[in-house]
């Protein structure tokens, strides 16, 4: 995991960034340190565009009240998005994120991941994909497929929020041994795709944070698992094959759930 400096984040988004600097300052990340989550081996190497995907985190969160009021932001700016249906700026604030656009573009992603698990040639085809073809192809030139299909090549910062967000997801779920569940795929990607907006938004806060960024890895490691431990997802339909609107809904649903502990952080 990284940081961006390049970035300097979001207008409108700045109470994230203050609430962020408030936790480090409070010493977050001191205890229960170690370095972040790495990622599994993997027999071959993916193609350099197509990031390794991170595994969960396998220690129980500590969700301090700085931490869940930061998170509890990051969710109600998210899940307030609505709108930008044409995919433009969505975000009233002026953040440029549209999250009708963030869950219809995870939705496809996890309907090709899904399709591609199941062996479903229905789900595949909302994204143009052929079932046998993709059937034809490594995991990693299936993920390259599929990430295509979902979002295409656009490239802007916070396009690349998404793209990063459906390479971890989709490259992670093809590669488990054990099929991930619909709901898993999406908690996965709502983890994820929070986890981006706000390496984006504090980056550069997380990065003065200590000389030598150890300080930092280990507050990137408690807000992931702090993230992990909160998603959750609506449940999914079990009575049919899942679509992709199937899988937007459950994004949708997701985000709006980070806005239930906004009490904890009282």
């Amino acid at each position: 995991m990284g940081t961006s400096g390049a970035y300097g984040g979001s207008p409108g988004w700045k109470g994230v960034k203050d609430q962020t600097q408030a936790w480090l300052n409070t010493g977050a990340g001191g205890e229960g340190g170690g370095d972040g989550p790495s990622a599994p081996p993997i027999p071959s190497t993916p193609p350099s565009d197509v990031p390794e995907a991170r595994p969960p985190i396998p220690r129980p969160a500590s969700i301090t009240p700085m931490l869940a009021s930061i998170i509890s932001a990051l969710g109600r700016a998210l899940a307030g998005g609505g709108g930008g249906g044409d995919g433009g700026v969505g975000l009233s604030d002026g953040g440029g994120r549209s999250m009708a656009r963030a869950s219809r573009v995870g939705g496809r992603a996890l309907g090709g991941v899904y399709g591609a698990r199941t062996g479903n040639a229905a789900t595949l085809s909302e994204l143009g994909l052929d079932l046998a073809e993709l059937s034809g192809l490594s995991r990693y030139q299936q993920a390259q497929r599929i990430l295509d299909a979902a979002i295409g090549p656009r490239g802007d910062v916070l396009e690349s929020e998404l793209r990063k967000t459906n390479a971890a997801v989709v490259l992670w779920a093809l590669t488990e041994e054990v099929e991930p569940t619909p709901v898993e795929l999406a908690n996965r990607w709502v983890v994820e795709y929070v986890w981006e907006v706000w390496i984006t938004e504090s980056g550069p806060t997380l990065q003065e944070h200590s000389a030598d960024g150890n300080d930092r890895v280990r507050s990137e490691h408690e807000m992931r698992a702090a993230l992990e431990a909160t998603v959750s997802a609506h449940a999914l339909p079990e009575d049919r094959t899942l679509t992709t609107a199937d899988f937007t809904a459950a994004i949708d649903g997701a985000l709006s759930s980070l806005r239930r502990i906004s009490g904890s952080a009282a």
